[in-house]
């Protein structure tokens, strides 16, 4: 067998294969009396047909199975020879062979490209801390509220706040209704979400079995008008913030100061979560931009098609979308995630990133330890292989990040939670 390899790009190869008559005769010849054994024609028995009279009715046909049963395995015996390793479905092309003629074509396919990792023994980062403010702690006591709170029907109109329950029916421009465009037993709660401004002022003192019509203004600057008629007016009872709330919010709290202390602790955790989360995805950036080479396609293409699939099991708009539209938002996403994944795996390898059984299965205990009594399926959780091997990765994945952080420098800057909501509002609004 004969090879010639011809690079396409850093992670695409090209092989030509000619595999001589010489070397596969034998095999030829083999396969052809197996075929002709399971022959018959009229005026002769099966497997007795003769070898010429076989050859001009199947010769083709043959060939053709021939090339199917072999093709595989010489394109395997060439990468093998030339110690490449294939990650996707080779394309075959310049395909020649009959009897007495070399095996000849031709396969594309790509590879894992070769590249080198940058020096890493000096990251910089630029990360932003928030730091809490008391708006948190009153949104958080505001939501647990609004678990326990309840909904008393008001024989009164309705007022800020007032939750709505109501049919909605879309009105054209001429207020004549829009068929096929409405909607039963809808919740609207006045002063929040699209209930606001004057869309609010227009429904505020609505009753029960009252009629009004409202414009409503869509995230896209749109204007939908709807009539809405009320069946129902509530309001939202919310209980009192004091110690017996606080025993009832939380069982391990006494006091409303010590409901107020746990509710603290978690804004604080949550804020270092998110962090700690930031200085690796700011991490992952570093590398992915200092290190030079471009992922393989087939690689791109697939992680593609799994976000887009998944997209569109979860999304009812998404099902709507253009296939083409999809995969343009999400190429460069999955281009650089693949190229992290590439990099993560070369990580391991350098820094010699492995958790031994032993260590693993302390580990295990420590997580079956922690958790039995929230979830006592937590010891049969991890009897799963595949469960095992996802938390494995999961503890050398952190293991490499610690590692990593050692050698990380922060350029860090301070704001506040209010800052940020600020700033997430000023966004918001600008996308609109």
């Amino acid at each position: 067998m004969n090879t010639q390899i011809n690079e396409v790009n850093s992670f695409t190869k090209e092989i030509e294969v000619i595999v001589s008559w010489n070397d596969l005769e034998e095999t030829y010849k083999s396969e052809f009396n197996k075929f002709r054994k399971g022959i018959s024609m009229a005026g002769y028995r099966k497997g007795k047909v003769p070898v010429a009279l076989v050859k001009s009715n199947y010769g083709k046909s043959f060939e053709v199975d021939f090339i199917d049963k072999n093709m595989d395995k010489f394109f395997r015996k060439a990468v093998d020879a030339e110690k490449l390793h294939p990650i996707n479905r080779a394309e075959i092309s310049d395909l020649d062979f009959s009897e007495g003629l070399d095996f000849k074509f031709t396969a594309k396919f790509e590879v894992i490209p070769e590249y080198d990792l940058p020096k890493y023994d000096k990251i910089q980062i630029k990360l932003t801390r928030y730091t809490p403010t008391q708006t948190d702690m009153d949104k958080a006591l505001e939501e647990m509220q609004s678990r326990f709170s309840t909904l008393e029907t008001l024989d009164e109109g309705a007022k800020s706040g007032d939750y709505v329950e109501c049919d909605l029916q879309e009105l054209d421009e001429s207020g004549v209704p829009v068929i096929g465009k409405k909607q039963e037993g809808r919740f609207l709660r006045l002063g929040e979400g699209y209930i606001q401004g004057d869309a609010e002022k227009i429904l505020l003192g609505i009753q029960a079995d009252e009629k009004r019509s409202v414009v409503v203004t869509m995230d896209d600057d749109s204007k939908v008008t709807y009539e809405v008629s009320a069946r129902k007016v509530q309001e939202l009872i919310k209980p009192e913030l004091d110690d017996d709330f606080a025993k009832m919010a939380d069982p391990n709290a006494e006091t409303f100061d010590q409901l107020k202390e746990q509710i603290q602790k978690q804004i604080d955790k949550s804020l270092e979560d998110d962090y700690n989360n930031a200085k690796q995805n700011e991490i992952m950036n570093w590398f992915i931009d200092n290190t030079n080479f471009d992922p393989p396609t087939s690689m791109v293409n697939n992680y593609i098609d799994n976000m887009v699939e998944d997209l569109k099991t979860k999304s009812a708009e998404a099902k709507t979308m253009d296939d083409a539209q999809l995969r343009e938002i999400y190429k460069v996403t999955a281009s650089r995630q693949i190229k992290w994944y590439l990099i993560q795996e070369k990580l391991m390898d350098e820094e010699q990133i492995n958790f031994s059984e032993q260590e693993l299965k302390d580990e295990i205990q420590k997580q079956i330890d922690e958790f039995k009594d929230k979830n006592p399926d937590v010891k049969k959780y991890f009897k799963k292989p595949q469960n095992k091997k996802r938390f494995k990765d999961e503890l050398e994945v952190k293991r490499m990040f610690e590692k990593l952080e050692k050698n990380t420098t922060i350029k860090e800057t301070t704001k506040t939670t209010d800052q940020l909501r600020k700033e997430q509002e000023k966004e918001a609004g600008g996308k609109k």
